[in-house]
């Protein structure tokens, strides 16, 4: 009864009230007019007018309210940006309910109204009228709590925007559960966000995601196993968004390997990519250590990871893709970018087209000298290149004001230099926007274009992306490459090389080396506590001591991890930029494979 209710929406209601008291019409006529036994008929036309009076009532309120119901469907069908035809049909056969509710006690009362006469001469019908009035009001009595159902079973998905959300709750209700929400296109697994707390007091469940700020409050249909409700930001507004109970072993891409079976090991397949390929045993690795590196990401102990690439000696070993990834897809390496930035002004240093990182960041701008006394005449290109500008930017802008353009280089020379330049590592992704100023003006390309000739081209990397915010032609430096895993590797493995490829000499080795050594301390961790010419540098622990490592970092587990003394090499891309387990792929490194070194 409950489920009809609440199918009719805001009428489910009034609806319930007028057959309650055409029920209760239809037992006092009867009632009367078995009292009034010298005059039974008087008795009985007495109720009949007003029986079928609310009779009619009911089924004029029925059809407002799937006029009603049709009003906010088209609404929500011309704001959508895409519409699952299972959900509109059963939207649309849903609309019929009030009007079939309201006609139904239209025929009831009807039929009360021609048979009321015969009912008054026999008690039986009204016994039976009676139990059915009973087991009415009883089963909706049953029905006011909701029966209990096991939220933490399975995933709730929904839909926005052209993904798909899968809340996955665990911990024990009503007020210990926590949970992730998977966000899932075209079968892949994109990112995840952890639900920091939620409550279920049935029906109402409340979900909170703190990296969002967002709320997801709603009710729960156990019986439909559906989730009525939507998403509110800060307190205010959001999104309408019904959730479905799912199964997610039958959610491609959802598991970490098809079929969520145990790891084992394959040799990576040979391509026309340039890659020589190897198993663990002919690099002098431990099998058994990499298939527990794998199985340990599989089985979410870094969090969502998207590939793996393991190189040693030069060749590559591992291979591996996870929730529904494959070779062939790109990644944006976000600040990652940043490295291949500085492999960019090293060739052009190797060229001559730039003089070498003493150069006044000014004149590679063709911008005239600052006011005498100002410090950014003594800005170098090494002060950007080991982020110690000393520019104004906050702590928020530092990570969030983001651009490029000759409109966003005069943003940035515009901030105020407040630490003498080259003395204090302060991270700031805007300032390494002005990379493509300096590459343009010194090479007469774009860093897209250069990149492909001195670069790219020589590795074989023919497929990339760094449109993503590119303005009047200069690309983002600091955020916006995206390549597949394997070619992300063979930029790992130049490094690793000294800067040769395939027996040839891409960068400079002396250019690998001094961008790659530590300038400046960052203040950080160990493992990341120096910083060269846009690379990381620290030391990892492991089974044996520590081993020095250089690093390309971005947001979301994207890494280019070169192992000097190991003559390895480890690239990890991922989702882990809303969930707090950026490093957690780090921990999986160091406990497992480097111990087995």
């Amino acid at each position: 009864m409950l489920r009809i209710i609440s199918s009719a929406g805001s009428f489910g209601i009034p609806l319930t009230i007028l057959t309650l008291l055409l029920v209760v019409l239809i037992l006092r006529a009867s009632w009367h007019a078995r009292r009034a036994s010298d005059h039974p008929d008087a008795a009985v036309d007495e109720g009949r007018a007003a029986i079928l009076f609310w009779g009619f009532v009911a089924a004029i309120l029925g059809f407002l309210g799937q006029c009603a119901a049709l009003y906010h469907a088209l609404g929500t069908v011309i704001e959508a940006k895409a519409l699952d035809p299972t959900v509109l049909a059963e939207g649309f056969a849903t609309s019929f309910v009030t009007t079939l509710w309201g006609v139904g006690l239209l025929l009831l009362a009807g039929l009360a109204w021609l048979s009321l006469r015969w009912l008054a001469r026999s008690r039986a019908p009204v016994v039976a009228m009676l139990l059915l009035s009973l087991v009415g009001v009883f089963g909706c009595g049953s029905n006011s709590a909701q029966a209990p159902v096991d939220i933490t079973k399975g995933v709730w998905a929904g839909s926005a925007g052209g993904d798909t959300f899968l809340f996955d709750l665990r911990g024990a209700p009503p007020d210990s559960l926590v949970g992730t929400v998977h966000v899932m296109r075209d079968g892949k697994m994109t990112s995840e966000l952890a639900i920091t707390r939620a409550s279920y007091h049935a029906p109402a469940l409340e979900m909170f995601i703190e990296s969002t700020n967002a709320t997801y409050k709603g009710r729960v249909d156990a019986s439909r196993r559906r989730i009525t409700g939507g998403l509110t930001f800060g307190g205010a507004p959001g999104s309408q968004m019904e959730l479905r109970w799912t199964d997610p072993k039958g959610l491609p891409g959802f598991a970490a390997l098809p079929g969520d079976a145990a790891y084992v090991y394959r040799k990576p397949a040979d391509g026309s990519d340039g890659w020589q390929t190897a198993t663990p045993e002919e690099v002098d690795m431990d099998r058994g250590a990499v298939t527990a590196m794998v199985n340990d990401i599989a089985r979410d102990s870094a969090g969502l990871i998207q590939s793996l690439q393991i190189v040693r000696h030069g060749k590559l070993v591992v291979d591996e893709y996870f929730h529904g990834y494959g070779p062939d897809d790109l990644h944006r390496l976000r600040s990652a970018t940043k490295s291949i930035s500085s492999l960019l002004v090293g060739a052009a240093i190797d060229r001559g087209l730039i003089s070498g990182v003493d150069a006044p960041i000014l004149g590679l701008l063709h911008r005239p000298e600052a006011p005498a006394g100002s410090l950014w005449n003594d800005e170098t290109l090494a002060d950007l290149l080991t982020m110690s500008m000393g520019l104004d930017w906050s702590a928020h802008e530092s990570l969030t004001v983001l651009g490029t353009g000759p409109a966003f280089f005069e943003k940035v020379l515009g901030r105020k230099v407040t630490a003498t330049p080259g003395t204090q590592f302060s991270y700031a992704s805007a300032n390494v926007s002005l990379l493509a100023g300096v590459i343009f003006n010194a090479t007469g390309k774009h860093a897209e274009a250069f990149a492909r000739e001195v670069l790219f081209s020589p590795l074989g990397i023919g497929r990339y992306d760094w449109a993503h915010g590119k303005t009047d032609g200069y690309n983002h430096m600091d955020s916006s490459l995206a390549l597949r895993p394997r070619d992300l590797a063979k930029i790992g493995a130049l490094v690793a090389a000294g800067g040769r490829w395939d027996g040839r000499q891409v960068i400079s080795e002396a250019w690998i080396k001094e961008s790659t050594r530590t300038h400046i301390a960052t203040g950080g961790s160990p493992a990341l506590g120096g910083y060269g010419y846009l690379w990381w540098t620290g030391q990892a622990p492991s089974g044996h001591g520590t081993q020095p490592l250089i690093a390309a970092v971005g947001m979301g587990s994207q890494f280019t991890i070169i192992f000097p003394q190991l003559d390895m090499v480890v690239v990890v891309t991922g989702g882990n930029g809303d969930n707090g387990r950026e490093m957690d792929v780090g921990r999986v490194l160091f406990r497992t494979l480097l111990p087995s070194m």
